[in-house]
């Protein structure tokens, strides 16, 4: 989903913890991620919002990048990302359904 809100390019780069929707284990622990705001280039003058969680390789040696996941983040995503707010960071529990996401 595209926003048309200009305001919504002061996330970007915004601390974000990454919870899983369904913890594994009673040890499980939120991902570090930041948020991303984009131009949508489909949409002319509206913007997308992601979370970035970059995983670095197994061994730094090979100078080899972090690779990325993306989280597209819908209008309903990104309210409840809003509304958790604290001291500048937020938060985003991950949903865990295979299949196509709906893009903002």
């Amino acid at each position: 989903m595209s926003f048309s809100n200009p305001a919504l390019r002061a996330l970007d780069g915004r601390s974000v913890l990454v919870k899983p929707e369904i913890s594994d284990s009673p040890n499980s622990v939120g991902k570090r991620g930041c948020l991303r705001v984009v131009d949508d280039l489909e949409l002319p003058g509206y913007l997308k919002v992601e979370i970035v969680i970059e995983f670095p390789e197994m061994s730094d040696m090979n100078g080899l990048p972090a690779h990325q996941e993306i989280i597209p983040l819908t209008a309903h995503e990104l309210t409840e990302l809003l509304a958790s707010e604290n001291g500048g960071a937020y938060s985003f529990t991950q949903r865990n359904v295979d299949g196509p996401t709906e893009s903002l």
